[in-house]
C-alpha cells in the first residue's frame, strides 16, 4: 500500500522582514505503517548550486529505517507582480501585496508518496487591523531551479492566474516516486496588513 503524506501549509508573510533562516515548521504528515520522527536540519546536502542561500525552512521528516522525507521552503520574493512596480488589484480595485514562495519536497523512502494540498477560495483573518486578511495560491507552473535568481523565482502570467483564479480554491495532487522530489510555487496575496512582504528580487 502507498505511503500519503497529507501536509497542511501554513503560510507565513514576511511583513518587515525575514531575519535569519528558521527552523519552525507547521503541518501533518500521515506515513503508514511506519512511525516517524521529526528532525531538524540545517545541513542537507543539495546537488544544486547555491540553493541553500534561498531556502528558510529545512526539516527532515526520518522513519525507523532511517530513510525519511525532506520539505524545504524558501525565502519570499514579491512585491509586484511584474518588473516596474506593478502591484495586484482585483476587480473591485483593492490592491494587494504580492509575495511568492517554493516548497521542495524530497522522497527518499522506497514507496511512493501521495501529495495532496488545497487552499480554498476563502481569506485568512490573521493580520491586525481586523479587515486585513491573507489568501493562498498553488499556481501550476512548472518551477525551474535556473530562475532561482529571476523575478518572482520564474513565476509568470501572475496577473491572468490570480484574475482567473481569485475566488477559487486552488490544489495540487501529485505522486512523488522514491528517491524523486517535486518542487512547487506557493503564491500569496495579503490586503492591509500592517507592512508587506520583504522583496528578494535580484
Amino acid at each position: 500500500m502507498r505511503k500519503s503524506l497529507i501536509i497542511l501549509i501554513l503560510a507565513i508573510v514576511w511583513l518587515s522582514s525575514c531575519g535569519q533562516k528558521s527552523k519552525s515548521t507547521a503541518g501533518r504528515v500521515s506515513i503508514d505503517p511506519e512511525e516517524i520522527d521529526l528532525v531538524e536540519s540545517d545541513g542537507l546536502v543539495s546537488p544544486i548550486h547555491n540553493l541553500d542561500q534561498f531556502i528558510y525552512t529545512d526539516t527532515l521528516y526520518s522513519t525507523s529505517t532511517g530513510k525519511g522525507i525532506t520539505i524545504q521552503n524558501s525565502l519570499p520574493k514579491g512585491g509586484m507582480i511584474e518588473p516596474g512596480g506593478t502591484q495586484y488589484s482585483d476587480s473591485s480595485g483593492k490592491r494587494y501585496a504580492f509575495a511568492v514562495f517554493w516548497t521542495r519536497i524530497i522522497n527518499e523512502t522506497t514507496t511512493p508518496l501521495e501529495l495532496n494540498i488545497s487552499f480554498p477560495a476563502d481569506s485568512f483573518a490573521i493580520f491586525t487591523p481586523a479587515n486585513s486578511y491573507l489568501k493562498l495560491f498553488l499556481p501550476s507552473d512548472t518551477f525551474s531551479y535556473h530562475e532561482l535568481s529571476s523575478f518572482n523565482y520564474g513565476l509568470s502570467g501572475v496577473k491572468s492566474f490570480l484574475d482567473a483564479n481569485f475566488n477559487k480554491p486552488t490544489e495540487l495532487q501529485k505522486t512523488i516516486e522514491p528517491n524523486e522530489e517535486h518542487v512547487f510555487y506557493v503564491a500569496t496575496l495579503s490586503y492591509q496588513a500592517s507592512g508587506t512582504p520583504e522583496e528578494h528580487s535580484s
